[in-house]
């Protein structure tokens, strides 16, 4: 039987590749991607090409809706009439679903529907579809990092390299489909100024109970501030390069006392490490904004480059003795290796970039090298069940980690073994109504723990999150010729969180009033020279937000506003140790067009402030954000233009950025040195196909 469906997988693959000439635009486009954007990444790293795309985080989901209309599970049986598929369409949205793990996990299996909607298509960066709550370097697939607090979502030693995270697929949030016909889904993203975004997938069952898909996500972008020296060739331009690549499936048994989903994904991150704009003698950052962005200006760091390298493999399965009492385990192994190396380190020194170094005597020889190679093996399982609207899970959880260093100090590598016990306890009070808790903790060692509940109905959510967390490796461990510790012993940071959503309509006005508090101690954070540090100040962070939606006939307008308080000396941003906004705003207004009855439109213009602070700086060599005084970022009102469009599954837009950009002003800062985007044009096509 084994043998019978592997054939059956060979065959279907070889005729759906023989029949779609999409492939080959996929192809081309692929192969014009790799030629534009390879570059020498330096640093003794071996060649690569460059990374991934798609966005998957807890917002996106790999690019599909957290949630969308439940839907009971399709039951797929077999028939002696056969589809008239010549002449009928007879697949589409509706025929192919998608699952989540989470919903197994918690006895909620649901099934949702494709994405067809054309609001936000024109959102291709992680920025602007994360609402603006991130903060990168100015240019798509940089450094990334949260405008307000947030804290870890997991307990336990973690590794702590994150900028380049939310890039990377997580292994629990992947979607795994049942499909009647191939799916597969194409979007091509030219975004103005070297910034290209391709993400290709394909899936489709082997039978009623097999599935079987893949993704690959490529994303590059060009420099911005002028390459060191000039440069030389087309190459020297390239600044980001990024693949990802991911295998799923998931398989049930006919009596659905089985099931089965894994996924194995490779995140290949490279960039040539600029370290932002170098500043003239005499010169400022503010009388750089005076003329136009780029002229006359130089990169600090002239060889210095990035690679981060990860593989992950996740299993889940679970079998069903009775609906009060199922089984689970989950696995999973991650590699990760992350490398950094500055080829030209005395002159990243004498532009006073890196703050000290430990080397007695610096040579043009010398070079900043920080290697670090990370496993992590981790086996979660337990047993939960259901009965009236009342679910639970208990469950034991494993991990392995160790941390390799690739130095000349000779510091020992890391190893540790860490167990867990937690439990999970969810009560249907209603269909819209529901109350769950989850609480978590590390058996000795540190004493990590986790305890966070929720309580949902149709117009209330309020919950909390209340956890000690360890310091990461990245805070406790680091070596290079400038930034080195050692065993910091750092205390816990406690981390307190409330939180309140509202939802009223109104007629055709819909309220939602948010409000948030974070209490922290012992926060961890790297100051204005990028050296770790820990504050014994508590702080208290307290946010309201309201959104407001207005919709009649043709005209929508979605708004969001958040104003952010802190205990910290609030007579000047510079005394902070968590720096945030006070202001945040994002306003779209848009306008709803039929033409010819097959081509729909919205068009309409998308407005984003911050109020100015000083944004983080960050320091590549250890892929950590940290504090700056030297700069006023941001403070500068977004304007873009937009018209999404769509006829029958094919999505079409195009933007423009910035639209005050030169009007305005010359420009803004999103971190230390580094500018936003001046005025853009991109164009983006996104192509659903079911047969």
């Amino acid at each position: 039987m084994i043998f019978s469906k592997i054939n059956s997988l060979v065959s279907i693959f070889r005729i759906t590749f023989q029949i779609k000439p999409l492939f080959c635009v996929l192809a081309l486009l692929l192969i014009s991607e790799v030629a534009s954007a390879q570059f020498p990444t330096g640093g003794g790293f071996p060649p690569t090409s460059g990374g991934g795309s798609g966005f998957p985080s807890s917002q996106t989901n790999g690019g599909f809706p957290q949630r969308g209309s439940q839907q009971n599970q399709p039951r797929q049986k077999k028939t002696g009439k056969k589809l008239d598929d010549s002449t009928k369409v007879i697949y589409g949205p509706k025929s192919t679903r998608y699952f989540l793990e989470a919903d197994v996990i918690n006895n909620r299996k649901t099934l949702y529907t494709i994405d067809t909607v054309v609001d936000g298509v024109h959102n291709f960066s992680l920025v602007s579809h994360s609402s603006n709550l991130y903060q990168d370097l100015g240019n798509v697939g940089t450094a990334i990092h949260p405008v307000f607090y947030k804290a870890p979502e997991k307990i336990g030693t973690l590794l702590g390299y994150d900028s380049y995270l939310p890039y990377m697929y997580r292994p629990d949030q992947i979607p795994y489909f049942f499909t009647k016909s191939p799916f597969s889904n194409v979007r091509y993203v030219l975004g103005g100024s070297g910034q290209n975004v391709l993400d290709f997938d394909l899936t489709r069952n082997i039978d009623s109970l097999w599935n079987v898909g893949f993704n690959l996500r490529r994303m590059t972008a060009e420099k911005q501030l002028v390459a060191p020296g000039g440069g030389t060739g087309l190459l020297s331009n390239n600044l980001v390069g990024q693949w990802t690549f991911v295998l799923h499936s998931n398989y049930q048994t006919r009596n659905k006392k089985y099931q089965v989903m894994g996924n194995v994904s490779i995140f290949d991150y490279n960039t040539s490490d600029q370290g932002g704009l170098k500043l003239a003698e005499g010169s400022t950052y503010e009388s750089i904004l005076e003329s136009p962005i780029g002229f006359g200006s130089d990169a600090i760091l002239q060889n210095a480059s990035t690679r981060d390298k990860s593989t992950n493999w996740h299993i889940y399965h679970e079998y069903v003795l009775d609906r009060g009492f199922q089984l689970f385990q989950s696995i999973d192994y991650q590699s990760r290796r992350v490398q950094f190396n500055d080829l030209a380190y005395k002159s990243g020194l004498d532009n006073k970039f890196y703050p000290k170094t430990f080397l007695s005597n610096v040579t043009d020889k010398d070079s900043l090298y920080n290697d670090n190679d990370y496993t992590n093996l981790e086996q979660k399982a337990g047993v939960k069940g259901f009965y009236r609207g009342f679910n639970y899970r208990a469950h034991t959880r494993n991990r392995y980690l160790t941390l390799n260093y690739f130095d000349s100090y000779n510091k020992p590598n890391y190893k540790n073994f860490e167990n867990y016990i937690g439990l999970w306890l969810n009560q249907n009070i209603s269909d819209s109504t529901r109350f769950w808790g989850e609480f978590e903790t590390l058996l000795g060692g540190n004493f990590d723990y986790q305890i966070k509940g929720e309580f949902q109905s149709k117009f209330l959510t309020l919950g909390g999150n209340f956890m000690s967390s360890s310091p990461t490796l990245a805070q406790e461990r680091m070596s290079n010729n400038s930034f080195a510790w050692y065993k910091n012993n750092f205390k816990n940071v406690l981390s307190n969180t409330a939180y309140l959503v509202l939802n009223k309509s109104f007629g055709k006005v819909k309220l939602t009033p948010t409000f948030e508090i974070n209490q922290l101690s012992n926060y961890i954070y790297f100051d204005t020279l990028a050296v770790v540090k820990q504050t014994d100040q508590a702080i208290v962070i307290s946010r309201a937000g309201l959104g407001m939606e207005y919709r009649k006939g043709k005209f929508s307008t979605v708004n969001q506003v958040f104003l952010n308080f802190s205990s910290e000396d609030a007579s000047t941003l510079k005394n902070r140790v968590i720096r945030m906004p006070n202001v945040l705003i994002n306003s779209r207004i848009a306008f709803d067009l039929l033409y010819a009855k097959v081509l729909y439109i919205q068009t309409g213009l998308e407005f984003h402030y911050k109020s100015g602070y000083n944004a983080d700086a960050f320091m590549p060599a250890t892929q950590q954000f940290y504090q700056q005084n030297k700069v006023s970022t941001n403070n500068y009102p977004l304007v873009d233009a937009f018209a999404d469009l769509r006829i029958n599954r094919v999505r079409v837009f195009v933007k423009l950025s910035n639209l005050g950009s030169g009007i305005v002003s010359n420009g803004y800062y999103t971190s230390q040195g580094w500018t936003g985007m001046g005025r853009t044009f991109a164009f983006g096509v996104k192509w659903l196909l079911f047969d």
